[in-house]
């Protein structure tokens, strides 16, 4: 599947490029695409705080989702551009390639729960309804439900996210071959 992805630009000159996500999250992927891997990000955890970054400055640009194979529009954020003083000035087309990932040594049958991102469940409905035993938990960000994983070394929990997730916070993904 692939989502569009629009980059949007204020005014003010600051040198940050706000993303909708954490480290490892497909926003960040989608930035490192279009302006090179040597940048700094500012972390919002939703889009209405993606541009509310715009508003105090926070940010030069931003990398804010608009379009997903699946979902269709994402019409919210339609709306917060209309309502905002940005304009769009370029995009990338990011193949989204969920997996699911917990920590090394669990098999699919240790997996309890699946915490991620509405957008990234809603994606991989298929793949869950073959497995009804799975509570799908919504939370903010792909990436930040496999960092909580991590960081609480939690058992039973799965995240779905990038392969590139995975490797950064050190998780095993689910039927990939070492």
């Amino acid at each position: 599947m692939k989502a569009g992805t629009f980059f949007l630009e204020t005014k003010e000159m600051k040198e940050r490029i706000a993303i909708q996500g954490f480290e490892g999250s497909f926003h960040e992927i989608a930035a490192i695409k279009f302006f090179g891997a040597d940048i700094q990000t500012y972390e919002c955890d939703t889009f209405q705080k993606l541009f509310e970054s715009f508003e105090k400055g926070k940010a030069k640009y931003a990398v804010c989702a608009i379009e997903n194979s699946v979902a269709g529009s994402i019409l919210p954020n339609y709306a917060r551009l209309r309502e905002s003083n940005l304009e769009i000035f370029g995009e990338v087309y990011l193949r989204i390639e969920m997996n699911l990932m917990a920590l090394k040594g669990q098999k699919l049958s240790d997996i309890e729960e699946v915490h991620s991102h509405p957008m990234a469940i809603l994606q991989c409905t298929d793949f869950f309804r073959k497995h009804p035993s799975i509570q799908l938990i919504e939370s903010k960000d792909t990436a930040l439900s496999a960092m909580e994983i991590k960081e609480h070394h939690i058992k039973g929990r799965g995240a779905l996210g990038s392969e590139a997730t995975a490797n950064l916070y050190g998780l095993e993904i689910f039927g990939q071959k070492h």
